[in-house]
């Protein structure tokens, strides 16, 4: 292998993508330039559109925020196109491989694997299992293929990382030849759970070889438990509907209840699956206020209180089934935009885990300091920003080093 390169040595962008129904959320790093094992960043930012215009915000890796407003509605690739050549301008370099979040890998137990037809026609026949998400990641992808198709592309799994769950947990109580069909439990946000399970060791060595629960809760959420750095049960199953109360999604649901709004209220299934992805969770049970957890906080709405007060509830019972699962509990881990900025949430779960020996520090909590338990807590929790980004970079290079390294050398 090449001896590591200094950004200043390097010509050229890896680019990460991770695409939103609202937003399309990008980081740069330099390429081949690595250090410490690690790629060297270059800033991260994002793409949203607001009022039929698409604004771009970036920051650097010295802090600089850049923002501007382009005259772009959000149309399959239009905000991309225009992405492209502002990269070049600002890094002063080419674009030469780009990294993607795929929701949904199927049965695929490699993490990432380099982007070919063969695999996005592989991906597309997934589209069905998750409608909202797994459309908006490859539209990039082929957008990409079809303007760059010399570009070095490389999907990233956000299912594979649960690939070691218990296989009793993988099971539905359905007719086995379905479960061999692939409707079992497959769980995502899986590269968000690999970078905390990478780190975790680095603020509590014994957790990460012991038993931990990560919450990655945000307008997504869901739990993994961790034996070891290893998956070992999660909360969403064969879809991202399944598990914790969720922004608009609801989480675990009795299936009689669709059965009964199909029969009894004539709803169709496409319109069962606006319901369940767009209208329920903390939107639906605030009665439309917000799906925001930020707003609802600030709210002074009964139903605003208690949409939070369910989410906060389905979060502890399923910790607790969660330590039941790994045979007690080591540490708990809150990672995610509610799990790193809602102190208040945070709190109110933290105290319904006090029975497990979960003892918090009220002022490290309300700081979103790393450890928010006591220094005497038998159950230590932690505040861990995710970076699937960087884990998406990581799979990138190991994939695409030794070509990166041709075409840049030393």
């Amino acid at each position: 292998m090449a001896t590591p390169t200094s950004p200043a040595q390097i010509n050229g962008s890896l680019l990460v993508l991770n695409a939103g129904s609202s937003s399309l959320k990008f980081s740069l790093y330099h390429a081949v330039a690595i250090e410490r094992g690690e790629p060297v960043a270059q800033g991260q930012g994002s793409v949203e559109w607001r009022a039929g215009q698409s604004v771009l915000a970036f920051t650097d890796a010295q802090g600089q925020v850049i923002e501007e407003h382009w005259p772009l509605a959000a149309e399959d690739g239009a905000a991309l196109a225009h992405l492209l050549p502002w990269i070049e301008a600002h890094t002063g370099g080419p674009l030469v491989a780009a990294g993607h979040r795929v929701v949904h890998g199927g049965s695929r137990r490699d993490i990432a694997a380099r982007v070919d037809e063969a695999l996005l026609a592989e991906l597309q026949a997934l589209t069905p299992i998750a409608p909202l998400h797994q459309p908006l990641c490859l539209a990039p992808i082929r957008f990409l293929a079809s303007r760059h198709p010399g570009l070095p592309q490389v999907a990233c799994f956000d299912t594979a990382f649960h690939h070691t769950l218990n296989p009793l947990e993988t099971l539905y109580g359905l007719p086995r030849q379905m479960t061999e069909d692939g409707v079992r439990r497959y769980g995502f946000h899986g590269l968000s759970y690999e970078y905390i399970a990478g780190v975790l060791g680095q603020y509590d060595p014994a957790a990460a070889a012991g038993r931990t629960i990560v919450a990655h809760l945000g307008n997504g959420a869901s739990l993994c438990a961790l034996h070891n750095g290893r998956s070992r049960a999660t909360s969403m199953g064969f879809t991202t509907l399944d598990g914790l109360l969720m922004g608009s999604r609801p989480g675990h649901l009795d299936p009689g209840i669709l059965l009964y709004l199909m029969r009894e209220r004539g709803m169709s299934a496409q319109a069962l699956e606006h319901l369940l992805y767009h209208e329920c969770g903390l939107l639906g049970v605030s009665g439309g206020i917000s799906s925001d957890m930020r707003t609802l906080l600030a709210s002074d709405h009964a139903a605003a209180h208690e949409a939070v007060s369910l989410y906060v509830h389905n979060v502890v019972r399923e910790i607790g089934s969660f330590a039941a699962v790994l045979g007690g509990l080591d540490a708990l881990v809150f990672t995610g935009g509610i799990g790193e900025h809602a102190a208040p949430v945070r709190e109110a779960i933290m105290r319904g885990c006090a029975w497990l020996g979960l003892e918090f520090d009220e002022a490290s909590n309300q700081a979103s300091a790393s450890r928010l338990s006591s220094a005497t807590s038998p159950v230590r929790a932690w505040m861990i920003p995710t970076d699937e980004d960087r884990v998406i970079a990581r799979h990138t290079f190991t994939l695409l080093t030794p070509p990166l390294l041709d075409s840049h050398p030393d």
